[in-house]
């Protein structure tokens, strides 16, 4: 069985940010560049979640954003960039409820 990792993809104050909270592995993309790297990380199969960038997820590919709407496995979890948050993102908060089917963060 792999350990599966969390991956951050992302700016480099956000990737700065989630190393400091613990998050081992991070590759500081944007553009382009981000959206190849993502669809990298989608065929590894020791990645079990990936933080991705709202910005990276809304300036992708179509069928990027439909392949990421379809997959069960890593999970996706989009959150706000340097930025700021984006209105087509869902909160953090939201994204777990989902996930997990209950609140977590009160």
């Amino acid at each position: 069985m792999v350990e599966e990792k969390i991956v951050v993809l992302a700016d480099k104050y956000t990737c700065l940010g989630f190393k400091l909270a613990g998050i081992t592995e991070s590759i500081e993309a944007e553009g382009r560049h981000a959206e190849a790297k993502l669809v990298e990380l989608l065929s590894r199969e020791d990645v079990g979640i990936i933080v991705v960038s709202e910005k990276t997820v809304a300036e992708a590919d179509w069928r990027l954003k439909k392949r990421l709407e379809g997959i069960a496995k890593p999970s996706i979890v989009t959150v706000p960039d340097k930025t700021g948050e984006s209105f087509e993102g869902e909160s953090l908060k939201t994204l777990v409820k989902r996930a997990l089917g209950f609140e977590l963060i009160k």
